[in-house]
Order: C-alpha cells, then sequence, then structure tokens
C-alpha cells in the first residue's frame, strides 16, 4: 500500500469514472476484447519504471520520450517492439469541459507533436488514465464537450460524493446518467485527435487494494471500452486486479494487471527486485487460462535490460524474461533504453524467445508444490514450450516427464536461450544442478507418437456457455471437464498430425454431438450411456495428410455436452542421413566420417566453394535442414520448391552439432524440394534431413510384422537404427511379411559388407531383388519403395537370398 501510495506523486490530475453500480446497458456496452486489438500480447516500453527509479516526476519530459523512442527504433523495433507508454503524471490540468491537456512545461514543443515523432518512428502511443472526475472539475460544475444540454460535471457525479480511486484523488461517476459516458466519449475523442493508441487505465476495482465493491470501478471499465473501441485504442487495466471478476476484466480489456507493482520503489538504486518477479509465479498459475487473443495478462514492467540498475542477477534476468514470454503476458519493458547492456539486450531480442510470447499460449505448471518448477505450454504442432525453474534459494535439479504434459514417445530438445538442439530424449528431460533463480526455457518436440490436449488447453476455442468443472473426482484426464447445456454451442481445436480422438464421458445425461474436421462434416456420435464411463473416445480419425487440421464438435441433444482431452498423433519425421542417395550435390563436396562430435551417424558433407549448393526431393508437408554451427560456418541460402526463402546463418563462436538451421512446415502435402546453396563462410555442412510425412513408420518390433524362421532382435545397437534396433536372421529363405492398409509402402534396413540380396514382394508378387550390401555400415537405408498402389489393402513380403546376414529396421506406409 505504502508503495502504490508513492504513485500520487506522479498525478497531476485524476479524472475518474466510478460506477454507482455494476448496471450497464448491454446494447451499449463494447466488447474490448472483440475490438480487433491484442491478437497478440502487446511489446514496448513502459515509462514508470525509471519515474519512480529517477524520483523526477519531470522525467517524461519530451526529450526523454524522443530519447526511448529513437533507441527503440533502432534495437527493438525490428524484434516487434513497438508501443511507448507514458504513464502518470503527462497531464497540466483540465480544459473548460473537465478534459485533461497535456503539461506546456513538459512538452514545450507540443504534445500532438510528440505523438507524431513517435509514430513517424513506426511506432504507437499510450497514455495514463484513472477513474473518476477531478474536485476541480465538479466544483466549477464544468458542461460537458458534445452531450445534450443540461450534462454538466455535478449531474454526473455520484451522490453523496464517494472516492473513485485508491488515492481518493476524484469522485464516482453515476453511469446510470447518459451524460456520463457522454463524458468518457468525449475524453475519448480528443485523445484521438491527438493520435493516442493506447490507454492504461489504473486504480481499477475490484483490485487496486480493494478487492471488494466499496468502490468498484467496473462500470468506469466498461464506459471507457465503449468509448475507445470506437477508435481502436489499446485498453488496458490495472492493478492487482481481482480474479473473481475476470468475465468482466475480459469482457471489456484488451489486458489486465494481476499484481502489484514490480517496482521495488528504491530510487537509484534498483528497479526491482527477486522477491517482486517471484511472486509473480503463483500469479501466473491462476490467471493462465485467461489470456487469449483479445486479452492478455499483464505482469508490468519487465526490466531486465539495464544491469546492475535492474536489481536482478542475470540468471533472475533470464527467468523473468522466460517467464514473461511463456506467460504469454504484455511484453513491455521498463528500462532505460538508451542504456541497455549488452546481456539484456540479448535477452530482449532473442526472436525464439519472442516468438514463444506472440504464440499466445500461455503456460501453466506441472505442480507448485516445490521450488523447483516444470512449466510447459503444448503449441497445438506437436511441440511444447516448456520451463524449467529453480525458485529456490540453491542449486537443485529441475526434471521435467514427457507423461506430465501429455507426451506420449520421444521428443527432442531445443535450448531456446543458447539457439542449441540438445539431442533425442525417450521420456524426459533434466536440469542438473540449475543455479538458484536459474531456468531453462526449451521447446520440446515430439519425435512421434501422440500429443493430449487436456480440455483447459488454450488451443482450444469455446463457442458459447461452456464452463468448467474440475476436482470431480469421477476419474476424468486432468481432473476436470469443460461443459455445455445449450445446444449447437461448440469447441474447436487446430492441430498438425495425422489423427486426432476426442474423448469425453459417456453418461445418461449426454446425447449426440456432430463431428467436424477441416470444415467438413463426418458423422453425428452418440454420447449417451446408462451408466457414467468416464475417458471415453467417441471419435476417432487417421490417415490425414501430416499438416495443420481443426476438429469441432457441436452439441445437438442431451441435457449436457462434455470434453475431457484431445489426443493427435504426431508421426517421427522421416530422417535422411546426408550420405542418402537421393541428395543431389552439385559442386566440390567432400564426405567427413567418423568425427565424433555428434553428428547424425557420425558424418557430414562438405564444401568450401561458395554457391555450390545440394538439392533433395521428397513427399511431405514440411522439412528440416540439420547442419553444425561453428565460427567456420557463414550463410545459406534457402529455397523451397525453387521459391527464394530466406538466407540463414549458421555461424556460431563455438562448434554446435546438429542443428536445426532451417524448418518449414504447413506445405501441401506432395511433392516438393529443398534447395541450400553456400554464400559465405570457409564451410558449408550437411548433416542430416528430417522430412515431414503422412506416412507412418513401423518398427521392426510392430506387432503387425509376421516373422517366418530364425529370427533374433538386437537392441541398443547404437548405429543410428531407427529406435534404436532391428530384426535379424542369417538363414536364406527366411521372411518377414507384413499387412498394411496404404498407397505406398517403403522398407528401411541397412547396409554393410555383411548383407546381401533380398526378395521383394508385394501383394504376393515378385517385384525385384534388392542388394543391401554395401563396403561400409549405412544405417537408415530405403532400400526398396512402392508408390501408386491403389488404396486399400496390400502386403509386403521380404525374403532374404544372400549374405551373412538380412536385417529390418522399419518399414513406412503412405496412407
Amino acid at each position: 500500500m505504502k508503495k502504490a501510495l508513492r504513485r500520487t506523486g506522479f498525478i497531476a490530475f485524476a479524472l475518474l469514472l466510478a460506477a454507482a453500480g455494476f448496471a450497464i446497458p448491454g446494447k451499449q456496452t463494447a466488447n474490448a476484447a472483440n475490438n480487433g486489438l491484442a491478437l497478440k500480447p502487446l511489446m514496448g516500453w513502459s515509462s514508470y519504471s525509471m519515474q519512480v527509479y529517477s524520483g523526477n516526476s519531470a522525467w517524461i519530459n519530451e526529450t526523454q520520450i524522443k530519447a526511448q523512442s529513437d533507441a527503440m527504433h533502432a534495437n527493438l523495433q525490428s524484434h516487434g517492439y513497438n508501443y511507448i507508454n507514458v504513464d502518470a503524471g503527462w497531464n497540466g490540468g483540465i480544459d473548460g469541459y473537465g478534459r485533461p491537456v497535456p503539461s506546456s512545461t513538459l512538452y514545450p514543443g507540443g504534445f500532438a507533436a510528440l505523438i507524431n515523432y513517435v509514430h513517424a518512428n513506426g511506432q504507437k502511443f499510450g497514455l495514463y488514465m484513472i477513474p473518476g472526475i477531478s474536485p476541480q472539475a465538479y466544483t466549477a460544475d464544468l458542461p460537458i464537450y458534445g452531450a445534450a444540454a443540461g450534462c454538466s460535471m455535478q449531474d454526473i457525479a455520484a451522490q453523496p460524493l464517494t472516492t473513485a480511486d485508491y488515492w481518493n484523488l476524484g469522485y464516482k461517476i453515476n453511469f446510470a446518467n447518459p451524460c456520463a459516458q457522454s463524458y468518457i466519449n468525449s475524453i475519448a475523442d480528443l485523445f484521438a485527435t491527438w493520435g493516442v493508441d493506447f490507454v492504461k487505465f489504473d486504480s481499477v476495482t475490484p483490485g487496486s487494494g480493494h478487492n471488494d465493491t466499496s468502490i468498484d470501478a467496473r462500470g468506469d471499465v466498461a464506459a471507457w471500452s465503449q468509448a475507445l473501441s470506437a477508435h481502436n485504442i489499446w485498453f488496458e487495466i490495472s492493478w492487482a486486479l481481482d480474479h473473481d471478476y475476470v468475465d468482466t476484466w475480459k469482457q471489456y480489456a484488451n489486458g489486465w494487471r494481476v499484481d502489484w507493482d514490480v517496482e521495488c520503489y528504491c530510487a537509484n538504486t534498483a528497479l526491482t527486485t527477486w522477491a517482486n518477479i517471484a511472486r509473480l509465479f503463483p500469479d501466473a498459475a491462476t490467471w493462465w487460462r485467461d489470456a487469449g487473443p483479445g486479452g492478455w495478462n499483464d505482469f508490468d514492467s519487465l526490466n531486465v535490460g539495464n544491469g546492475a540498475m535492474d536489481g536482478l542477477t542475470q540468471d533472475e534476468r533470464r527467468t523473468a524474461m522466460s517467464l514473461w514470454a511463456m506467460s504469454s503476458a504484455q511484453l513491455y519493458t521498463g528500462n532505460d533504453l538508451t542504456n541497455l547492456d549488452a546481456f539484456g539486450l540479448s535477452l530482449l531480442t532473442n526472436d525464439e524467445v519472442i516468438a514463444v510470447n506472440q504464440a499466445g499460449r500461455p503456460a501453466h505448471p506441472v505442480s507448485t508444490a516445490s521450488n523447483q518448477q516444470a512449466w510447459y505450454a503444448n503449441n497445438g504442432d506437436g511441440s511444447y514450450t516448456v520451463g524449467l525453474y529453480n525458485l529456490g534459494g540453491s542449486a537443485a535439479t529441475v526434471n521435467v516427464n514427457w507423461s506430465d504434459i501429455g507426451l506420449n514417445g520421444a521428443a527432442t530438445v531445443r535450448d531456446l536461450w543458447s539457439h542449441s538442439d540438445l539431442g533425442t530424449f525417450n521420456t524426459g528431460y533434466s536440469s542438473v544442478n540449475l543455479p538458484a533463480h536459474a531456468s531453462r526455457l526449451l521447446k520440446v518436440t515430439a519425435a512421434g507418437g501422440s500429443v493430449t490436449a487436456n480440455d483447459d488447453d488454450t488451443g482450444i476455442k469455446y463457442t458459447g456457455a461452456w464452463q468448467r468443472s474440475y476436482s470431480r473426482g469421477l476419474g476424468d484426464y486432468g481432473d476436470d471437464v469443460h461443459y455445455t447445456q445449450t445446444n449447437n454451442d461448440a469447441f474447436e481445436y487446430g492441430f498438425q498430425g495425422t489423427g486426432i480422438d476426442l474423448v469425453t464421458e459417456k453418461d445418461a445425461s449426454q446425447g449426440n454431438i456432430d463431428i467436424y474436421v477441416d470444415n467438413v462434416f463426418k458423422q453425428t456420435v452418440s454420447t449417451y450411456n446408462a451408466t457414467r464411463l468416464a475417458q471415453q473416445t467417441v471419435y476417432s480419425i487417421t490417415g490425414l495428410a501430416n499438416g495443420p487440421h481443426t476438429l469441432k464438435a457441436v452439441k445437438k441433444s442431451g441435457t449436457f455436452m462434455l470434453v475431457d482431452k484431445l489426443q493427435f498423433s504426431v508421426p517421427a519425421p522421416i530422417l535422411v542421413n546426408d550420405s542418402d542417395p537421393g541428395i543431389s550435390y552439385t559442386g566440390t563436396w567432400t564426405t567427413s566420417s567418423a568425427r565424433g562430435y555428434g553428428d547424425y551417424q557420425d558424418d557430414v558433407r562438405y564444401t568450401q566453394t561458395n554457391n555450390d549448393y545440394f538439392q533433395y526431393a521428397f513427399n511431405g508437408t514440411g522439412i528440416e535442414l540439420v547442419t553444425e554451427k561453428d565460427s567456420s560456418q557463414g550463410n545459406i541460402d534457402i529455397y523451397v520448391d525453387n521459391v527464394f526463402k530466406q538466407t540463414v546463418n549458421t555461424y556460431n563462436a563455438t562448434r554446435l552439432a546438429a542443428q536445426t538451421v532451417y524448418g518449414i512446415g504447413g506445405l501441401a502435402s506432395g511433392s516438393h524440394t529443398l534447395k541450400a546453396v553456400k554464400k559465405s563462410g570457409t564451410y558449408m555442412l550437411l548433416d542430416q534431413l528430417r522430412v515431414k510425412t503422412s506416412q507412418k513408420q513401423y518398427n521392426d518390433t510392430d506387432a503387425g510384422i509376421s516373422y517366418t524362421g530364425s529370427w533374433s532382435l538386437n537392441g541398443n545397437r547404437g548405429f543410428g537404427d531407427f529406435n534404436n534396433d532391428v530384426h535379424f536372421t542369417q538363414t536364406n529363405n527366411d521372411y518377414f511379411q507384413f499387412a498394411f492398409t496404404g498407397t505406398g509402402v517403403e522398407m528401411i534396413t541397412e547396409k554393410d559388407v555383411s548383407q546381401g540380396n533380398v526378395d521383394i514382394y508385394v501383394d504376393n508378387v515378385l517385384q525385384t531383388t534388392v542388394n543391401t550390401a554395401n563396403p561400409t555400415r549405412l544405417t537408415n537405408q530405403v532400400v526398396y519403395k512402392a508408390t501408386g498402389l491403389t488404396s486399400g489393402s496390400h502386403t509386403l513380403k521380404a525374403v532374404k537370398k544372400s549374405g551373412t546376414y538380412m536385417l529390418l529396421d522399419s518399414i513406412r506406409v503412405t496412407p
């Protein structure tokens, strides 16, 4: 409370709206969350932290704001930052209609000229306001600009006179009087003529130190929302808002502050403290479900850019940036942008981390039972953002288990801060000996298997009167469901994969649901059952092209429709080594083997000649280029289907093997080409390509493969086999057979000096004899491929004819 009171030193004028009651005419209420703004979290800068740090209410003068705008333009704007928001203290009084006027002392060149300067830098401009009307305007009984005759300040003040804000600076407004909305409209109209793009509306209650309705600014919020929406002005409300009223905040605002000021109010010493960062973790765990396009959680200024002045260690600064990013919180800094240190600039401009924030998938914790916490967000494309946080005071290990985040199968892990791929992990990942207050921010991508989205996943869009029921104790996944009682209510979920299951409850209170996939009606499913059955798969589809899809379900009958979870299939990518014969190399390329650096299959191809290139034709919906990053590497131009896409930089001060330097997804399912051209650096390397395909890969251990003869399993070989194992036989005429449904099939095995010939049959007809011999061992080799089969059921049979061994690694089927 004491700290919040210090803000009064920056408030020269309090223009306040306060509701006489929570009575807002529905037809006149604008929905700020649907005003076309805030489709992604805001990125920018706010002045208040530096106002507090400097201890100078005049810090927000014209010269300073221009300097901050110029610094943003030079250093941050190319990364997405574009709001310059001026906090409390900008105004110098009121005009003859009770509207605020800018301080001529702070802005001698004129406020409109300052806003134009910011706009000329390609940025947006924001201002600060609070609820109510000023005592000065009330005492003078000033008229309301543009209002009907008889509208004045004393007409709209709530009687008896009551405070409208935390600091007792102004009087509440009676919004039952139509003149009240006219007054708010007149201010919003004035702001629009100045070119204002954003309004921070502070001291909103319930919240702001008054978590009851003794002041109650909900009427103010509704009125300002309506007035600002008419001008497409972003509406942000503050501070420490009461979560019990979150539906109101979501209805009217584009963002809402969830806690007290982040500043430590230690002038000329620090901007914030670790304690003020740490307290936001419980807030994030409470509010994460409420954020989404149209409105986002606001954690206050992210002060991580000014070095020691921030009041945080480097680990704490990185942890703060990770929390803001993972939570999709409004991403605005309060630092002095003219004095960013190198580390702070690297935090604020890490584009992979910024992309996490802008993706709009707020994370939540696996558990908050200890100070070692794993947080995650399901991105809907087979990947997760995972944060490992050590909130304790000493070093500790922090783990994440794939099963705890809904991932079934192995996954690749990428460190978003170091821009490095860490490898493939089967069941989870551990950050050992993580220092106090430190964190890791990871991208975890399914390498096959399935992904589960709980009913409260922020990627599920509910339309209608849905509610969440939790702690049911009925065996639901996550012990919760979403439900509706209204026919034609629906949900929709976007995912990337080859199939999806809808899992819900069956019960006597349930009825019919219409199912749509990619906006095409599929069927009506019944969720009725005489007795309750939890976690029932009521709809399933497979064989979709490996790419983006949508599932939509619409309630048609029954008392309730419930959603428990969704589970979608993510096929493993096809791994193509640099030695694959399908890769065409043009120029002076050379193979380097047995390097011992962690390359896929321990080899790479390289060239030293600019404009040398490789090209690869593939069938699928996406591809990734994996190579080494090193100080000897440079730029590579990337082409897909002969269209230039981008130049990627493979330089790094130290060697990083097996790094994904380019990836593309969402291609039309079919044939494509990838081309990469060396442009600079001493070397260009290729290690591996990963192809995203609709094909399904079956390991040699799959129960559908029938082995005849003396076959054995050889596991944990460490040679790069699919799932690290093979089946083998040494007996001629031994064979395997596999029944499948699709239009194509591939046999994948090892080539080696010990291998020989294999006869291939499709549908019991001999197709060819393939030679699997090679002077050196090559794993994961496609030795036979059939395409263009009639869609339907087929069999693949392979018979050993010569050589010491015949091996099977895996089989891939094209739907």
